[in-house]
């Protein structure tokens, strides 16, 4: 299984975030903005900075740099005052220690993508499955503690498309249905994961994140020349 897959499962179970912009890799150097409609945390705030502090401490121990955490912005406001429990919608990008300064070419991004497809076709054992079949049929299998790889769902030319499906019970006793969309692949050769999370409503949430991946996805390429 690739590591970048274990990057997701293993951050999937947290629902918070950090700091993004232009962020040093080695020689390389990255814009990583907020997606529109999202704020980054503020170290400065008190309630981000336990988020940030946990959640670097958390990742690091697995051997994964947050690059940058975001959330909708309104969401966020009423986060910080407690009127919202939680954040429902968050990205985060990320990487992997040892790969802030090891080139990742096109290539390699095929190779993990192409690794990724093949366990995607091991767990469903039918490549008609959609993404809304195998959520269904894992709201019938699990209850609130566990999760099921929806695939790869999109190439792309600088990396895929993967998502994931989890269901848990947060801190404060609420019942979650989440979903997560990342991108994973080479930015300026390097190995990047972009991370989007959001509640699963009905059957149109998987292709509605999946365009908002996309979407940003390609103004982050536009934003650093590629």
């Amino acid at each position: 299984m690739s590591g970048r897959f274990l990057i997701a499962l293993f951050s999937l179970a947290f629902a918070g975030l950090a700091h993004a912009a232009d962020v040093q890799l080695g020689d390389v150097k990255l814009k990583l903005d907020p997606p529109a409609g999202e704020c980054a945390l503020d170290p400065g705030q008190a309630s981000d900075k336990r988020m940030i502090d946990f959640l670097n401490t958390a990742l690091g121990n697995g051997g994964i740099d947050l690059l940058g955490i975001n959330a909708d912005c309104g969401e966020l406001r009423d986060w910080r005052t407690g009127r919202l429990p939680l954040l429902k919608h968050f990205t985060q990008y990320q990487i992997a220690k040892t790969s802030r300064t090891t080139s990742f070419t096109l290539q390699d991004a095929q190779a993990g993508c192409a690794q990724m497809k093949e366990q995607g076709a091991k767990l469903a054992g039918d490549s008609t499955t959609s993404a809304n079949d195998s959520i269904h049929k894992a709201n019938d299998k699990i209850d609130f503690q566990g999760q099921t790889f929806l695939g790869v769902m999109a190439d792309d030319p600088n990396g895929c498309y993967v998502g994931l499906f989890q269901k848990y019970k947060a801190e404060n006793g609420t019942n979650v249905s989440q979903l997560n969309v990342f991108f994973m692949g080479s930015l300026k050769g390097r190995a990047v994961n972009f991370y989007l999370w959001g509640p699963h409503e009905n059957d149109s949430s998987v292709a509605t994140m999946l365009a908002t991946v996309q979407a940003h996805i390609a103004k982050v390429k536009s934003a650093n020349g590629l």
